[in-house]
């Protein structure tokens, strides 16, 4: 069985907007995916799903004025060993 990896996905974009009747007003848009993979996952196919993202949150809040991303693989220390959560 190969060992599996629970990779955790957030971006979030994020800036001022301009509303009537209120001084000063923010906007903040996130999505947030969890995908498994196996342990030869490269980082080149993690930045190709982050692309992916990245693109889809531009298509539902445009033009956002900062964007970032954050990706998280969980694991723990068993018998001396690392372990993916998965």
């Amino acid at each position: 069985m190969v060992e599996q990896m629970k990779v955790e996905f957030e971006i979030s974009a994020f800036g001022e907007e301009i509303l009537n009747d209120y001084e000063s007003s923010f906007k903040k848009n996130e999505i947030g995916r969890i995908k498994n993979f196996s342990k030869e996952t490269t980082l080149a196919n993690i930045e190709e799903i982050l692309k992916g993202l990245f693109a889809e949150m531009r298509s539902t809040y445009d033009q956002p004025p900062h964007m970032a991303g954050k990706v998280t693989v969980r694991v723990k220390m068993e018998n001396g060993q690392i372990k993916f959560l998965g």
